[in-house]
């Protein structure tokens, strides 16, 4: 699920550019003349953001950045969008999710989540839960989001409450 923060770990550290592509399914198809294009995997980042309040600390997600991987896009359109998600990726945002207590042996819970609709467009790009933990310690939140193509991006962010 981190795959793309651990490749940004080791580019830091080796010094070098990493970049992953997802092999497209079209790819085993016998009567194919030409290759299908390769696209990069889809990246996200997010970052806790702490709030002080008279009932102690709360937390709140908030989206950095997002580029889709656009492996479902037809190829006449993939150069417009390619453009556009560069400078706007979060426009390509249909869905997305936070589960503020996070642990890989029990499935995704929807803490909190926001969407877009046909007649509003708009989408938060931080959480408004003010999550509040319990016992302080390092937690791990997970946030999915569905881009407008259905492909799911998930990572982990560390939350540290003291």
């Amino acid at each position: 699920m981190d795959l793309r923060l651990e490749c940004n770990r080791l580019e830091k550290e080796l010094d070098i550019e990493i970049k992953l592509m997802t092999i497209p399914r079209e790819i085993m198809e016998k009567n194919r003349k030409e290759p299908p294009p390769f696209l990069e995997v889809a990246t996200l980042t997010a970052e806790p953001e702490y709030e002080n309040t008279a009932e102690g600390v709360t937390v709140d997600i908030t989206l950095t950045s997002f580029i889709p991987a656009l492996a479902e896009v037809p190829s006449k359109e993939l150069a417009a969008l390619k453009e556009r998600a560069l400078t706007s990726g979060f426009d390509f945002i249909d869905f997305w999710a936070v589960d503020f207590d996070y642990h890989d042996d029990r499935p995704f819970h929807h803490d909190w989540q926001d969407y877009q609709i046909r007649k509003d467009r708009s989408l938060k790009l931080s959480s408004e839960q003010r999550h509040r933990y319990t016992q302080p310690g390092n937690y791990m939140a997970c946030v999915k989001v569905i881009d407008l193509f259905g492909c799911d991006t998930s990572i982990s962010v560390s939350v540290n409450y003291e």
